[in-house]
């Protein structure tokens, strides 16, 4: 028998990825309409926050504030996220604004809990988009003194109760 000196041949096994896949958290906590909504979009198209910011043109942490409630969205980059996380742009602006102070006080925190719900946050936006004096009324009210908020509100309430 003939003596064969073969040498050991070298099989690369590809190591396994570190770390979670992109997209996914074992984080279930809620962080408000806006940051559910954004969260589960992105996880549902498996994007990572950086695949996200860079569609946007902002950084990895402004989007992370945004998920988490810590920073809203500016209306200006709200066309981009909702093309990046193909979300219809009314119901990306319904849970922006169900998030933001003056709709919260406005509403009361009951009636906003309620509305946190993308589905009923976006029907609100849209009757508020199509009514011309709802638009109006809501937008003096933006620019309303905390005060005259105050009066706005109590008035409000009693005519609707």
């Amino acid at each position: 028998m003939p003596r064969t000196t073969s040498k050991p041949i070298a099989v690369k096994v590809p190591k396994p990825k570190r770390g979670r896949p992109k997209g996914v958290t074992a984080d279930r906590k809620s962080y408000g309409p806006l940051g559910d909504l954004l969260r589960s979009r992105r996880a549902a198209l498996r994007l990572g926050l950086l695949d996200v910011a860079k569609a946007c043109g902002c950084s990895v942490q402004f989007i992370s504030n945004i998920e988490h409630g810590r920073a809203p969205l500016p209306w200006d980059k709200a066309q981009t996220l909702a093309d990046c996380l193909q979300i219809p742009l009314e119901e990306l602006h319904a849970a922006n604004l169900s998030v933001r102070f003056e709709f919260r006080s406005f509403l009361g925190e009951k009636a906003a809990a309620r509305s946190a719900e993308p589905q009923n946050a976006a029907s609100l936006f849209a009757m508020a988009v199509k009514d011309r004096k709802l638009r109006q009324i809501l937008e003096r009210y933006a620019s309303a003194t905390p005060g005259n908020r105050r009066k706005f509100h109590q008035a409000a309430t009693k005519a609707l109760t």
